[in-house]
């Protein structure tokens, strides 16, 4: 004989569905933060970059910070100024690439920081991209990391998709046994 479900133990089983979906909604908030606030924002400026011009450019400073955590590998961050011209207009620049983000994603930090170093020290010309609307606005290297991309994605899914489907299934269920009790 199956034995009936008792008042207590629909409270309990519904304070647990609520308390569920709501230990879930920082999740998919985490994977919908990442997409909207960190990739978006990245491949939104890659593509708009593409129609930028290449002008050659004179590196004033260059510096590689690097930052170790007391857990983790080490993360790098270019810091870099430099001259160039538009049209006899000089205008000066500090952004060495599309994200401004410290990271460890490969090897992409060091080797830029490297190239604007020697740059600085040689006084050899590198070349930036420059916003031909607005020509105050360049970046030394505009290409899209595939690396950092895929991390974020995935981020963004797992985080999105896990918190996503807790939340979507809990209001399934509550929805289904709100259903149920108002037909029985």
């Amino acid at each position: 004989m199956k034995k009936r479900a008792t008042a207590a133990d629909k409270k309990q089983t519904l304070l647990g569905l609520v308390m569920l979906a709501v230990l879930a909604v920082p999740f998919a908030a985490a994977g919908l933060g990442i997409l909207l606030f960190m990739t978006a924002p990245m491949v939104y400026d890659w593509a708009r970059m593409q129609t930028w011009n290449s002008v050659p450019a004179q590196v004033d400073s260059a510096t590689l910070q690097s930052h170790k955590p007391s857990k983790g590998g080490t993360t790098y961050r270019v810091s870099t100024h430099y001259r160039y011209q538009v049209a006899g207009v000089e205008y000066t620049g500090d952004r060495a690439s599309i994200t401004t983000r410290a990271d460890n994603i490969g090897s992409f930090q060091e080797r830029l920081g490297h190239r604007l170093q020697s740059a600085e020290r040689t006084g050899e010309p590198v070349p930036v991209w420059v916003n031909p609307a607005q020509p105050a606005e360049s970046v030394v290297d505009r290409s899209l990391r595939p690396g950092l991309l895929a991390l974020q994605l995935g981020l963004a899914l797992v985080f999105g998709a896990f918190g996503g489907s807790v939340v979507f299934w809990a209001a399934r269920t509550l929805l289904r046994r709100r259903q149920q009790s108002a037909h029985a």
